[in-house]
């Protein structure tokens, strides 16, 4: 399909030096927002610690409501922003491909055929990795609108692809930049700027289709429509309860015998067979004789034994099922704590507002509760000697 307006008015107009409009106002709000959110989100996915996941998250979501609006502006909105006015046939793509490689470009006042391809897929691309987010949120995490009908199972799985399509994201970034500048050299107009000022100039001895980038006021109400009926929905399927969650009542007897000694770990952070051996040598507990009468300590251990994580399909639980073969015991001895938390120096567990490793509630502001979620992370800064 040729770049054609909606209507059959074409004229030929004036150079100007502003050039003519092409890009509405929603277009390049669009455009620019994607790029801020599309750059926070491969910064923090690729370069910052887990526990900034929030701020990605949030990005994501942008990144999500950006295309989201920009499909419904696609069939809705101003001419040149409408999916209609930039689909072209293989062979025209082809076609314009070709001359690009020879330094040779057509006018065209939209998207050219190498654009259009790069946008929609942009739009691909950037759904598949909002729509693999949201999975390995809710799977993974615990978190988000899926949090209650994804296993933790499917978000694991769901990583490398989301991870893959992150690469293929930034191939495409490059690809896009690249052909943003030669065009830009082809034609000898900044592409850049005319998405900021929403102008392109047109060559005055060819027809010139006149734009239309007035905003559609029929279009801006189907945006607020769906809008809010998605709104409604991420709020109804975000109160949905995690599956991976349990919810339970801390008991007290194992928070104070327990806790008159060290943190009193949540049930989760090990395995039913560690909890029963932790219980049968209270005698030699770590060092120390922690014996209980054997009322209170089968109280204890029927309450471990009921939220051990094998109750729970959190991340935490289910990383940390996977004991260490030598010391099945120990929370800190298993792989996946020793990864987490390889990366901090030993110095910050010996502060005395945190005091060992074992004190997981001094980082973890969500301890007791189970979730561990990587938003909920929170080390301490050293304190601050007293002046002599």
């Amino acid at each position: 399909m040729s770049d054609i307006p909606f209507n059959s008015d074409v004229e030929r107009t004036k150079s100007s030096p502003r050039g003519v409009r092409v890009w509405d106002l929603p277009v390049r709000i669009f455009h620019w927002g994607l790029v801020l959110a599309v750059t926070i989100t491969l910064v923090t996915g690729f370069l910052a610690p887990e526990w900034r996941l929030d701020i990605h998250v949030w990005a994501g979501y942008a990144i999500a409501l950006l295309v989201t609006f920009r499909l419904l502006w696609g069939l809705y909105g101003s001419r040149h922003a409408r999916f209609a006015s930039f689909v072209y046939s293989p062979k025209k793509t082809i076609e314009h491909i070709k001359g690009v490689l020879r330094g040779k470009s057509a006018h065209y006042s939209g998207h050219n055929p190498a654009g259009a391809v790069m946008v929609f897929a942009l739009l691909v691309v950037l759904a598949t990795l909002t729509v693999s987010g949201i999975i390995i949120l809710g799977g993974q995490e615990n978190l988000g609108p899926a949090a209650g009908f994804i296993p933790f199972s499917t978000g694991v799985e769901t990583v490398s692809i989301h991870r893959l399509v992150a690469y293929g994201l930034l191939f495409l970034i490059a690809a896009h930049v690249i052909g943003m500048l030669v065009e830009s050299h082809i034609s000898r107009e900044n592409l850049a700027r005319a998405m900021i000022t929403g102008r392109k100039q047109d060559a005055a001895s060819q027809p010139i289709i006149m734009p239309n980038a007035t905003i559609n006021s029929r279009a801006l109400v189907i945006v607020v429509i769906v809008g809010l009926t998605g709104g409604g929905a991420y709020a109804i399927m975000s109160a949905t309860p995690a599956s991976g969650i349990v919810k339970f009542s801390p008991d007290d007897t194992y928070a104070s015998e327990c806790g008159d000694c060290h943190y009193a770990y949540n049930p989760s952070l090990l395995p039913r067979n560690s909890w029963q051996g932790i219980m049968a040598g209270l005698d030699d507990h770590f060092g120390e004789d922690a014996s209980l009468d054997s009322e209170t300590a089968n109280s204890i251990l029927a309450y471990l034994n009921k939220y051990s994580s094998e109750a729970w399909d959190s991340e935490a639980a289910n990383n940390l099922r996977i004991v260490s073969v030598k010391n099945p015991l120990s929370i800190t001895a298993t792989a996946y704590w020793r990864r987490r938390h390889g990366e901090i120096d030993k110095k910050v567990f010996e502060q005395s507002n945190i005091g060992s490793k074992g004190n997981c509630v001094a980082c973890h502001r969500d301890a007791d509760s189970g979730r561990f979620d990587d938003a909920a992370i929170f080390i301490p800064a050293p304190p601050v000697p007293p002046k002599t």
